[in-house]
């Protein structure tokens, strides 16, 4: 309970004036890879903060010269958390929308180059994904959580294929990265912190070049169940 109240209090401490210097650097310098590590380092402080003893397995499939579709599982807000301090590159992930309309914390979400998603309009949707592919062009890879929101269960739900579009159509490996231990640290719907491991696992990136887009479906299929092995889910093949 402690901890929880910390972290509580904490939060907007760190975040506010973190956000208020992201806003001011970003305006002369939108792409300074000095936005980069203020995420990372608003990261960690969270992150160590929630007693989160983080592992990382896997990184080197991640090769530093290529950009990627990042698919991860979804069953906390603290997945991003950490997803930032495992991904070694730089990276950038579609969020749902709401924290987009924080003020002060949802623009400097904008101004670093995040990417707000409404799923639940498919105009906008589709706007998102072009976004996505932009920075990917900029030289970003970009993170997507395939289920479409945090999972209330420790199932992994069944993953949409705008992820797997995006990476067929930008000719991207599709890289699958479990994340295990987030959901007993603060799963969805939960407001108290119970400090434990979390680890981050890199599974085989998925090539797409040339690969038509009526196998998309495949693809999907494959990145899902390399996630389910690292996570030892209950339908792991």
């Amino acid at each position: 309970m402690l901890r929880t109240i910390i972290l509580a209090i904490a939060l907007p401490v760190i975040t506010l004036p973190l956000c208020l210097l992201i806003l001011i650097i970003s305006v002369f310098s939108p792409n300074a890879r000095v936005l980069d590590g203020m995420v990372r380092f608003w990261s960690w402080v969270l992150v160590r903060l929630a007693g989160i003893r983080l592992t990382v397995e896997g990184s080197e499939n991640m090769r530093g010269d290529q950009r990627y579709v990042v698919v991860a599982n979804h069953k906390s807000w603290f997945d991003i958390t950490c997803l930032v301090l495992a991904i070694p590159q730089r990276m950038r992930f579609m969020g749902k929308i709401s924290l987009f309309k924080i003020p002060i914390f949802g623009w400097a979400l904008s101004r670093l180059g995040f990417i707000p998603i409404d799923r639940k309009n498919r105009s906008t949707a589709v706007q998102s994904f072009d976004l996505a592919a932009s920075r990917i062009r900029q030289g970003y890879s970009v993170l997507i959580f395939p289920e479409e929101g945090r999972s209330r269960t420790r199932d992994m739900r069944p993953f949409q294929r705008g992820a797997f579009l995006l990476a067929m159509k930008s000719e991207l490996p599709i890289l699958p990265v479990a994340v295990d231990g987030t959901y007993d640290v603060m799963r969805a719907g939960a407001w108290k912190v119970t400090p434990g491991p979390v680890f981050i696992r890199f599974g085989t990136p998925i090539e797409t070049a040339g690969v038509s887009i009526r196998e998309r479906q495949r693809l999907a299929d494959e990145a899902r169940d390399q996630i389910l092995a690292m996570t030892g889910g209950p339908d792991a093949p």
